[in-house]
């Protein structure tokens, strides 16, 4: 109730937000366009309609996020993450690589500081492979083992992914030192298996101790208060938040009874707070650029980060395949299949704009990455898979 003066607008920011991400979800999806994308043009309609969010819509959307990576977790484990570790880790590994070559490939072609050009490969280095498992089932192939290989990878490929959004964290406070780099990654890593391990140890114990509370939804209230510690925590010591999100639900993933309950009463939060934070995201997007005199400097910034997106992961991942001992056509089909983005190269993105390590056109050209790799991945999968035509 309001009083004393104050008028609690967020509730109408909230409304429209959430009202126009939906109606936009709602179209998108009847052309086959994945969700995530029609809540970033909510976001870009409004900001060009001169709208902004305030903090507490801000809040908002971090919940969203930390939990939807949480979420995730718990969808895999500790122990999967492990157990196709040396094949996946490698087609993972890849990729990343090529994701973070490319990013120091912007400073010849876009003239970017180091900073800069690390922050472009942590984002271009998350990978999303929904759509590609979607693919995949359609065409009768997931249980191939090139599709193990894609799915393991994409495990591995977050939690590499997360550790190196938590380094460049560390460095926007302007320590460029290699020991640095090295000690902000090892921290990372060290706090991602305390946690992740630490809650599969104690997943069964919790599960007892939650019941005999006898507060209502006594397991969705405890992993919540977790969930709000940790990220709490990852923040405090410079590392991101949903570093340790993702830890905690792949730790207690290892308990499944516990897992699966959780996983479905925390649902409801997800589809109600994260789609405000991929709103969040299409608000960052300077719109105004496109009328501005540099408009072709801003088009060959975006055209080259599109460019090196795709290549990135087609290359770097059909390359670490091969090496693995997958054969031509096995490795091409590992790198269109790893080539997707979605909410987690968003989340990278979002976060690490509003930091100012990159620009506005940088950021576009990151955006467009999203719908483009959706359009061109399943007819590549399919031509390849059909026509046979790599031998």
């Amino acid at each position: 109730m309001a009083g004393g003066g104050y008028t609690p607008t967020w509730m109408l920011e909230f409304a429209l937000a959430f009202g126009l991400a939906k109606l936009i979800e709602a179209l998108l999806i009847r052309i086959r366009l994945p969700r995530v994308l029609s809540y970033v043009v909510a976001g870009i309609l409004l900001v060009s309609a001169g709208f902004s969010l305030s903090e507490t819509m801000y809040a908002f959307a971090i919940l969203g996020i930390v939990t939807m990576l949480f979420h995730a977790g718990l969808s895999s484990s500790t122990r999967e993450f492990f157990r196709g570790l040396r094949i996946a880790g490698m087609v993972a590994v890849g990729g990343v690589l090529g994701a973070i070559a490319a990013g120091f490939a912007t400073i010849p072609l876009l003239g970017v500081d180091f900073l800069t050009a690390f922050s472009i490969g942590v984002i271009l280095s998350a990978t999303s492979v929904s759509l590609t498992v979607q693919t995949l089932e359609e065409l009768g192939r997931l249980s191939s083992m090139e599709a193990t290989a894609i799915i393991g990878a994409a495990v591995v490929d977050d939690v590499l992914g997360l550790a190196l959004l938590s380094t460049a964290f560390g460095l926007a406070g302007g320590v460029l030192k290699l020991e640095y780099v090295l000690g902000i990654s090892a921290l990372a890593f060290a706090f991602w298996l305390m946690v992740s391990y630490g809650f599969q140890a104690i997943s069964r114990p919790l599960l007892k101790f939650a019941i005999k509370t006898n507060i209502e939804a006594p397991l969705l209230s405890l992993s919540f208060i977790l969930l709000m510690v940790l990220s709490y925590t990852a923040t405090y010591v410079n590392l991101s938040a949903i570093l340790l999100a993702y830890a905690l639900g792949l730790g207690l993933a290892s308990y499944p009874i516990l897992a699966r309950r959780i996983y479905r009463e925390i649902q409801p939060i997800i589809s109600i707070f994260t789609p405000l934070f991929f709103v969040y995201s299409g608000m960052l997007v300077d719109i105004h650029v496109l009328f501005r005199e540099e408009i072709i400097q801003y088009l060959y910034t975006i055209a080259v980060i599109v460019l090196l997106a795709v290549a990135s992961k087609l290359l770097g991942c059909y390359l670490s395949a091969r090496l693995v001992g997958f054969n031509h056509r096995a490795s091409l089909i590992i790198g269109i299949g790893m080539m997707p983005r979605a909410e987690v190269m968003l989340t990278a993105a979002t976060l690490i704009y509003r930091l100012g390590l990159i620009t506005s056109d940088i950021y576009m050209g990151i955006l467009l990455v999203l719908p483009l790799t959706t359009i061109m991945v399943p007819p590549l999968l399919k031509y390849v898979y059909s026509k046979g035509v790599i031998r």
